[in-house]
């Protein structure tokens, strides 16, 4: 059975992060309130860069941190 866990993982083993960011960042279970606004962000600053940097976002910072996010959570199988 395919579940939205095993294709993040799927994702990043690939590492494609992007998508991996996208279905990951509406997941709630099992992650704190602070790191699910931070995949989030991760997303969004590499949807909408120039958005996100004309706010005064460190993009690189936030993107790096929340594929850290995404690979502590759902890098390995549980």
């Amino acid at each position: 059975m395919v579940t939205a866990n095993s294709t993040v993982r799927d994702l990043i083993a690939q590492e494609n992060y992007q998508k991996a960011l996208r279905i990951a960042k509406g997941f709630r279970l099992g992650i704190s309130k602070d790191d699910s606004n931070k995949l989030k962000l991760a997303y969004e600053c590499m949807t909408h860069t120039g958005f996100y940097e004309q706010l005064g976002t460190d993009t690189t910072t936030a993107i790096t941190e929340g594929i850290q996010i995404l690979i502590a959570h759902f890098g390995k199988d549980e």
